[in-house]
């Protein structure tokens, strides 16, 4: 028994060595690890940063005024007839184009087409008899008077001439101007009387578009300011126009104006009725732009990061509009200075930097209704 003490003695012993000397090796190897991650972490920190940069350059800028606005004929017309009578024949089909002057419908115009045969066949026999008594006058074989009573005669039967013509007119229905037709409202042999609409008639090659302006931007806006028209039913159209007129007075409810816009719809995509958004440019102007990404706000101020002697410089700006990815930039910077776009995180004024590219341009919106995912232009 007193062997075999010893023998459980000795592999005790031999099991702390190997346990100490297992863990002195792990201490080891971790200390070398962490030596070897914190060199290049280090390194790192002292190296430069990497960024993109972009240019400062002039672009046009312009306060957007939204609008809703309702889209109207440049001409239009319901086409009626001026008598009571009934429809003898119809020349058009729906959706015709016809020019100004252009046949429509004609009436029933027989009681008028006799009484101008009647008028014209009395002005004949007036001549004639006015030519007979002027050589019997001029010979002393009748009296003056009844050449005169002849002559008078003669009017009364061109009078009658003309008044068969113009009801004659009346009974033949022309288009006042160019335009579309839109849907025929009768059919041949229907008695129309004024204010029966036979069909409608737009011009609508140039629309109008009517929306409100309010009275602040009243000394902004003017004649000749330039628009753009969208519709939800056209999703990717834009229309560009010109705000072609004001109206002299303001609405004194809504305190703004009415206002008429022109845009040219050569494909006649914009119809009567439609509701539009308008957008108007205000005061257009130049000015310098940066990229928007390239701001740095702190507090209430901006700055940008330009490059002195490959170190960043921190300048403030003073901002002004934007438009999607780009800012107006009043003053702080010049036309054609560079400034760092990308790699702001964490860039400090005076750090050293290293270019590795030009800015090219904002990430597209994603657009579910096209798939995809966004793209830098």
């Amino acid at each position: 028994m007193s062997a075999e003490r010893p023998s459980a003695i000795l592999r005790f012993v031999v099991f702390l060595v190997v346990t100490a000397a297992v863990a002195g090796g792990g201490w080891v190897y971790w200390q070398k690890k962490s030596t070897t991650a914190a060199a290049p972490a280090k390194s790192a920190a002292k190296g430069a940063a990497l960024v993109t940069t972009a240019k400062v350059v002039k672009d046009n800028f312009a306060l957007d005024l939204d609008a809703i606005g309702t889209v109207q004929a440049f001409e239009s017309a319901d086409i009626s007839s001026n008598v009571t009578e009934r429809i003898t024949e119809i020349t058009f089909k729906d959706g015709d184009f016809v020019k100004k002057g252009t046949l429509l419908a004609k009436l029933s115009d027989s009681e008028e087409q006799a009484m101008l045969t009647s008028a014209k066949s009395t002005l004949a026999e007036e001549e004639r008899e006015i030519a007979r008594l002027q050589n019997l006058v001029k010979e002393g074989a009748a009296p003056e008077a009844r050449l005169q009573e002849r002559l008078t005669l003669a009017d009364i039967a061109r009078s009658k001439i003309r008044e068969s013509e113009a009801r004659l007119a009346d009974r033949q229905i022309t288009a006042p101007f160019d335009g579309w037709l839109g849907l025929r409202r009768i059919s041949v042999g229907a008695l129309v009387s004024p204010g029966t609409v036979i069909a409608s008639l737009d011009k609508i090659d140039v629309v109008k578009i009517d929306f409100s302006v309010p009275e602040t931007y009243l000394g902004s806006v003017k004649a000749g300011t330039a628009i753009t028209a969208s519709a939800e039913t056209l999703k990717d159209r834009r229309f560009e126009g010109k705000l072609a007129h004001l109206d002299s007075r303001l609405d004194p409810v809504t305190r703004s104006v009415a206002a008429r816009a022109e845009v040219s719809n050569a494909d006649l995509a914009l119809k009567p009725g439609m509701l539009v958004m308008v957008t108007l440019q205000v005061e257009p102007h130049p000015s310098l732009a940066v990229p928007e990404r390239s701001l740095v706000p702190i507090g209430a101020k901006a700055y940008v990061f330009t490059i002195a002697d490959e170190k960043a410089q921190r300048l403030e700006v003073k901002t002004g509009l934007r438009k999607p990815g780009v800012v107006e930039i009043r003053s702080g910077l010049q036309e054609g200075q560079i400034i760092i776009a990308d790699g702001l995180v964490g860039l400090q004024d005076g750090a050293a930097i290293k270019v590795t590219g030009e800015y090219k341009g904002p990430v597209k919106a994603f657009n579910p209704e096209q798939g995809g995912t966004s793209v830098q232009e």
